[in-house]
């Protein structure tokens, strides 16, 4: 039945050899921070983010839709050689089967030896000597409280434009520009922040990506960063800062998440350390609002006006983009995201605030 086969499909064999290496490193987490994330991943970030960091497009945007017309190509070609070669038939369809199979092995075995590891390695928390544990409703109060406070003052530090919104200096291209700062100033706190090669990458397409509620997309094939450029101003330099912990070798959101805020906090500019307090603070009030509706009322009306127009300009994007597509791309982001070892899927984006509770607990206790 497989007389005459290719000895290419040998390599079919990627795909167990694959999943037994993603699970070996899962059941291993302090070995897969040591030897991969720590090691074999820093050499492939490194080398892939210096040859293609320099180019000021994305790469995988532009591959992307190249080999979705190389794959319907070659499946109209064998539709068309399952149709004419009657005598055939079997061996077209084992064939193409067998094909299909090949790339999902290549595929999935690139994307677990590149990247895909890093969902196994040690928490953030661990590697930072934070402790997360349960919070009370009043301790999320009092951590959201004093994220109000700061971001209340920081709101004071930046530009507006004529409607009353966060201005960035440079506009979006002076944020690009000045993101590695940020991970530059975090470097001399925590060793190693600085390993983030190459730079963060406007999406051409970023009109229609804006449907999909997707803000910033990492490529691990490339090492690219890239972003939405339609997402709010308040909202893209915690955004930059996000897709750039990606590339650091943190793939879990939660910690993408706090490392924005964190290295947001270390950025010398004041519309870096807004934005990524504006987003931690949306985190804590929305976890504060599924706990406590009215201590968040009493929360948002301490907000100032600007950070006010700030969050109104997030939901007048979120409103203008919403719908069926959005809804689509969430259920696969959710399910990819299940897979790849984050048990809460889209919701783990959330659990950002675990991280700022024990910060909060941490620097409570050492200025005590």
């Amino acid at each position: 039945m497989f007389k005459g086969l290719s000895k290419k499909y040998l390599l079919i064999l990627l795909f167990p050899l694959g999943y037994l290496l993603n699970t070996l490193s899962r059941n291993n987490s302090v070995l897969t921070e040591k030897i991969y994330s720590n090691g074999i991943y820093r050499g492939i970030s490194w080398l892939v983010g210096n040859i293609l960091g320099w180019v000021p497009f994305s790469l995988a945007e532009l591959l992307l839709p190249v080999l979705f017309i190389i794959i319907i190509w070659r499946m109209a070609a064998w539709v068309v050689r399952l149709i004419r070669k009657k005598g055939q038939r079997w061996i077209v369809l084992r064939n193409g089967v067998l094909n299909l199979l090949l790339i999902g092995s290549l595929v999935y075995f690139s994307f677990i030896f590149i990247w895909g590891l890093n969902y196994n390695r040690q928490s953030l928390a661990d590697i930072l000597g934070l402790e997360v544990r349960p919070s009370t409703v009043d301790e999320l109060v009092e951590m959201t409280e004093v994220l109000l406070e700061n971001t209340n003052r920081l709101r004071r530090e930046v530009q507006e434009d004529e409607e009353g919104v966060v201005m960035l200096i440079g506009g979006a291209s002076g944020a690009f520009a000045r993101a590695s700062k940020g991970y530059q100033a975090a470097a001399e706190y925590f060793p190693g922040f600085d390993r983030v090669y190459g730079r963060p990458k406007p999406l051409l397409f970023s009109s229609v990506i804006a449907y999909t509620n997707i803000w910033g997309i990492y490529s691990p094939f490339t090492a690219e960063s890239n972003i939405n450029m339609k997402i709010p101003a308040p909202m893209l330099p915690s955004t930059l800062m996000h897709e750039q912990a990606h590339q650091l070798g943190f793939a879990r959101e939660d910690e993408a998440n706090y490392i924005s805020y964190l290295t947001c906090s270390f950025h010398p500019d004041a519309d870096f350390r807004y934005s990524g307090s504006l987003s931690a603070l949306n985190y804590s009030l929305n976890a504060v609002y599924r706990q406590d509706r009215e201590a968040w009322q009493d929360l948002y009306s301490r907000l100032s006006d600007g950070i006010k127009r700030d969050l109104a300009e997030n939901a007048k994007y979120h409103a203008k983009y919403d719908g069926p597509i959005r809804e689509a791309t969430s259920k696969t982001n959710d399910a990819y995201l299940k897979a790849n070892n984050q048990k809460d899927g889209e919701r783990s984006y959330g659990r950002m605030v675990d991280l700022l509770l024990a910060q909060y607990r941490y620097e409570k206790q050492n200025n005590e």
